[in-house]
């Protein structure tokens, strides 16, 4: 299992590309989750296929991850009847999306640190966004064999381009994680989590093509994303493997975070 994860790891930091999924707070681990995603986002209907991989080098203390996916379609829709009867369907581009890369570690049981990088996307999405860094330092508390609690904050930075520099970003992350008739020895049973995001803008973007006067965009914006998972996992090829279903809500203004809904069917191996 490492020795795959070792290889198809590094394939999957290039090819893969992806809008930014939530996760919860656990320890580093070794996994691959694949989804099927719909998405109703500002009006722009979608279908997705994400890919998440993590290769824990030290289980437990220090892995290296990649969330990746796949726009297949997005269309938008629009009917009025005000003045004239007007119907109105867009086929939006199609394509790779954003790259989010990065490594986690937790040298004591209950603090960690998560830093990874976004590279832009390709042709799934129309929107420009920008490469960022992002600094999460989490916390991880065990309070049972089946619950798990672990909040973060977390701080972005993003390189300028064509002048144009966004503001740096703050935000709060938390999630927990239930699991229901669960055999340790075997790794099944039921899991459910829960995770919640808010994301703020901190200072203001500036347009640098234009005089320093006039630079500030007034946009200190801000976001949040709420996802909720139910996995059932099963002991199959010597290994736990895990099909469920997942529903995320987001609304705001900032990237992102645009008022949406997503629901996924998903398969997880461990």
């Amino acid at each position: 299992m490492s020795k795959v994860f070792g290889c198809i790891l590094p394939l999957l930091c290039v090819a893969a590309l992806a809008t930014e999924n939530l996760h919860p707070i656990l320890p580093p681990t070794t996994g691959l989750a694949v989804q099927g995603a719909f998405e109703l986002d500002e009006d722009v209907y979608s279908l997705d296929m994400d890919v998440a991989a993590e290769y824990a080098i030290i289980p437990r203390y220090l892995s290296l991850y990649v969330d990746g996916a796949f726009r297949f379609l997005g269309v938008s829709y629009e009917y009025s009847t005000e003045g004239y009867l007007h119907n109105y369907c867009n086929l939006h581009v199609n394509g790779f999306n954003e790259t989010y890369a990065g490594i986690r570690v937790l040298p004591v049981s209950f603090l960690g640190l998560n830093a990874g990088w976004r590279i832009p996307p390709g042709e799934g999405s129309q929107k420009n966004r920008f490469h960022r860094l992002n600094i999460e330092p989490f916390s991880y508390l065990q309070f049972s064999r089946t619950l798990s609690l672990g909040t973060a904050f977390r701080y972005n930075a993003f390189l300028e381009d064509k002048n144009y520099k966004p503001g740096d970003e703050i935000g709060f992350k938390a999630s927990l994680v239930w699991k229901l008739g669960w055999n340790d020895t075997l790794h099944t049973g039921w899991q459910l989590s829960e995770v919640f995001l808010y994301q703020a803008r901190i200072e203001e973007s500036e347009n640098r093509n234009l005089a320093r006067a006039y630079r500030k965009m007034d946009d200190k914006y801000h976001g949040y994303k709420m996802k909720f998972d139910v996995t059932r996992f099963f002991r199959m090829f010597g290994r736990s493997v895990g099909f469920g279903i997942n529903y995320e809500i987001h609304d705001g203004t900032i990237f992102g975070f645009e008022a949406g809904h997503r629901i996924a069917i998903e398969t997880k191996l461990y």
